[in-house]
C-alpha cells in the first residue's frame, strides 16, 4: 500500500462511527478474532481455482478482518503489540476442537462484517479495495 493510500485508509476510517469501536471489543478478543478469520480466509483462498470468481463469503472475511484490525489500530494498537497478540491468537486458534473453532469463526465474521456495514461509503469502499488486493495475492496461480 502507498504510504498516502495508507495515510487516506487510516483518516478515513478514523472518521467511523464510535459505536462501531465501541462494539470492537478488546485487542485480544480482536486478535482472536483475525486469527480465525485469516484461518478460514486461508481455506476459502485454497479452495479458488484459478480464473474463478471470488466468492462473496471469501470478500466477506476479508474485509471483515480489515475492519478488525482498522478499529484496534485507531484505538492505539501499534503493529509490534499486534502481531505478538496474533501470533498468541493463532496459537490458540490451531489448539481450539473443530466445532469450537468454526463457532469463533462464525462469530468473527458476524462481528467484522457489523463493523464493515457501520463504516462509511468511503471506508467501506477502502476497506473493500483492500481486500480485493489480498485476495489477489491469496489466490493460486
Amino acid at each position: 500500500m502507498t504510504r498516502r493510500l495508507a495515510r487516506t485508509f487510516v483518516a478515513a476510517l478514523a472518521c467511523a462511527s464510535a459505536a462501531a469501536f465501541a462494539n470492537s471489543g478488546s485487542a485480544t478478543h480482536a486478535a482472536a478474532c483475525v486469527a480465525a478469520l485469516k484461518a478460514r480466509e486461508s481455506s476459502m483462498a485454497a479452495a479458488l481455482k484459478p480464473g474463478a470468481p471470488v466468492e462473496p463469503e471469501l470478500l466477506k472475511v476479508v474485509q471483515g478482518g480489515i475492519a478488525i484490525i482498522g478499529t484496534q489500530y485507531l484505538s492505539g494498537l501499534r503493529e509490534a503489540e499486534a502481531r505478538k497478540l496474533l501470533e498468541a491468537a493463532e496459537r490458540d486458534f490451531s489448539a481450539l476442537p473443530r466445532a469450537a473453532a468454526e463457532a469463533r469463526q462464525a462469530q468473527c465474521v458476524q462481528e467484522g462484517d457489523g463493523l464493515y456495514r457501520r463504516a462509511s461509503a468511503i471506508e467501506r469502499g477502502l476497506i473493500t479495495a483492500a481486500a480485493k488486493r489480498r485476495i489477489k495475492r491469496l489466490r493460486p496461480t
